[in-house]
């Protein structure tokens, strides 16, 4: 028996070709809990995923996901490497695409709306809870829900684009893994 390069297996390259948002994952999360010794570092993702999908819903743009990520990326990288837990300034811009998507009766965007409120409700909980066991636990119930939530999107592909619901999942069960683990 002789063993196949990737090369010579198309199928394999295809499905890795396909996998990407998977592979794109792996070193945010890695970066994500690199040296964070308080769970509650992680609260602003409970923000932050919701938003993926508030932003796009609010403006009825599924197209604008990608880009507003790397907006997000931007904004929420150096408030990280200074010490700064982006979960409150997240909270204002969630805000500001509620009143958006509000006045612009963006179809959908009602149960988006509901969700980010929701999940921001489980954030702020996380942060001013006071217990690390408590928040590590709401940080991660909060992110396997929203993994479901993407799961979700995937299978409907509406609001996001596939690639990005994918991307969210692995990063949302693999860093609520991470919070339970920093609390046990």
């Amino acid at each position: 028996m002789t063993s196949m390069t990737i090369e010579e297996n198309p199928s394999l390259l295809r499905w890795l070709a396909h996998r990407w948002p998977t592979f794109a994952a792996i070193p945010i999360v890695a970066a994500s809990l690199f040296g964070l010794a308080d769970v509650r570092g992680l609260a602003f993702l409970l923000v932050l995923s919701p938003l993926g999908y508030l932003v796009p819903a609010s403006l009825h743009r599924p197209g604008i996901t990608w880009p507003a990520v790397l907006i997000g990326s931007a904004v929420v990288a150096p408030m990280k490497i200074f010490g700064f837990n982006p979960a409150y300034a997240l909270l204002v811009a969630s805000m500001a695409f509620v009143v958006i998507g509000t006045v612009r009766r963006a179809p959908g965007f009602g149960i988006q709306a509901i969700a980010a409120v929701l999940f921001a409700v489980l954030a702020v909980t996380a942060l001013e809870g006071g217990s690390l066991v408590l928040a590590g636990v709401l940080i991660a119930l909060g992110l396997f829900a929203h993994a479901a939530w993407d799961v979700y999107h995937h299978r409907v592909n509406r609001v996001v684009p596939r690639s990005f619901a994918e991307w969210c999942a692995v990063l949302d069960v693999i860093i609520g893994v991470g919070a339970l683990v920093l609390i046990f």
